[in-house]
């Protein structure tokens, strides 16, 4: 695996935990601990775990379905989305499901 397909596995990742990050933040006005950066490094922690974890069952229909990402890079985008959101919702429900203060 060389150096670009590293940083592109990375900025995927990335992409992933904004996208569920920006959802729990913004859409649904939920209060996140540590506000969106706190979000954000929860959502890059649940991506790994949930690359990892549920890639194994759920690579073979994301290969059919996401093609052009899956093989060129091996970044499940599937698995990844699942892991953070799941990630961002603990930790939501750890902080009492309180709704975000407007400043």
């Amino acid at each position: 695996m060389g150096f670009l397909t590293v940083l592109i596995i990375i900025a995927i990742y990335l992409l992933i935990a904004a996208a569920v990050t920006s959802i729990f933040y913004h859409l649904k006005g939920r209060s996140l601990f540590g506000g969106y950066i706190g979000g954000l490094i929860i959502a890059i922690i649940g991506v790994v775990i949930g690359e990892y974890v549920l890639a194994r069952f759920l690579m073979e229909p994301a290969k059919v379905v996401l093609n052009f990402l899956v093989e060129g890079t091996g970044v499940n985008i599937i698995t990844g989305f699942l892991g953070a959101y799941a990630a961002v919702y603990l930790m939501n429900k750890l902080n009492s499901d309180k709704k975000r203060t407007k400043y």
